[in-house]
């Protein structure tokens, strides 16, 4: 039960993507086969889509399989390696920032619109921006501990995706 919290996003959205096949399964069927498709599949696979993305990249960060660029800093000296590696979280970090704050606002925004055809507040489309931007923040947080173990330890700083699946 503690591995399944500890890839939370990694687990949430694989249900999400569970979700998404059976609804573009469900979606051909009646479209195809019973030539009457229901109307809320299309906007259901559509955020659907959404949270599987912004899941990912939750889950991207703490395993450290996000866009990087390893070999320059593989070449700098170790305390450098350390620096660009400061440097570019905090840089994260204040990217998240932004992103906890401008999605909250629009998710507050959202609260009283609903979606067309769900009829669902479109806060619940919008919501999962700043949540998964806080836990990326938090997940960022743990990297940095890591990588400051490792500077502490001596070791150079993790370039690559080792952690990833």
């Amino acid at each position: 039960m503690r591995r399944w919290f500890a890839r939370g996003e990694e687990n949430l959205a694989a249900l999400c993507m569970a979700a998404l096949l059976t609804t573009l399964g469900l979606q051909v069927f009646t479209r195809y086969v019973l030539n009457d498709p229901f109307a809320w599949t299309e906007e259901a696979s559509r955020y659907l889509y959404v949270y599987i993305v912004f899941l990912g990249a939750s889950a991207a960060v703490s395993d450290r399989s996000h866009v990087a660029i390893g070999f320059i800093v593989a070449a700098l000296p170790r305390p450098m390696q350390w620096a660009v590696s400061l440097g570019v979280n905090l840089l994260i970090l204040f990217l998240l920032g932004n992103l906890i704050w401008w999605g909250w606002v629009a998710t507050m925004r959202q609260w009283s619109v609903p979606l067309m055809v769900l009829e669902i507040p479109y806060a619940w489309v919008y919501g999962i921006v700043p949540l998964t931007a806080l836990l990326m923040t938090i997940r960022t947080l743990v990297v940095m501990r890591e990588d400051w173990d490792d500077f502490r330890a001596g070791r150079p700083a993790r370039t690559d995706t080792s952690g990833a699946i």
